[in-house]
Order: structure tokens, then sequence, then C-alpha cells
């Protein structure tokens, strides 16, 4: 059976589903270290706190960049 999507547009989807996952990483992350620092248990140090841009930042990069190689994926058999 023959595919429509290249090879660069399969990457593509794998990165946006990699990108996706880990924004949702990082959005449970930082819902983590507020619940933590609404109970108090332990205050965040300032190391944990330079992680979550860290993690939006890669996370939003990755699902860019597999957009970008996806959105040349047209509809149809012979494109």
């Amino acid at each position: 059976m023959r595919y429509n999507l290249k090879k660069h547009e399969h990457i593509g989807l794998l990165l946006v589903f990699i990108g996706a996952s880990w924004l949702g990483f990082s959005f449970y992350a930082t819902l983590l270290a507020a619940n933590r620092m609404l109970v108090n248990i332990t205050l965040l140090n300032g190391k944990e706190l330079l992680l979550f841009p860290l993690f939006y930042g890669i996370g939003a990069l990755i699902l860019t960049l597999g957009s970008i190689e996806i959105k040349e994926a047209l509809p149809g058999k012979n494109r």
C-alpha cells in the first residue's frame, strides 16, 4: 500500500507528538510545583524555577518545527 506522506512529513508528525507531550509535561510540572508551594511542604529553590521556561520553550520549539514539516502535506493521492 502506498502512502501519501513523505519521509519528512512522518518526521513532522512525530515532532508534533513529541512537542505536545513535552508541553503537557511542562504544564503538569508547573501545576505540581504550584501545589507544593500552596501546601508549603517545601519551597521551590531558584534552580527549579529555571526549569519551567526551559520546558515550555523546548516544547513550543519542537511543536513549531513539526508543524512546519507537515504544512506541505496536501490531501489526495496525486499531489
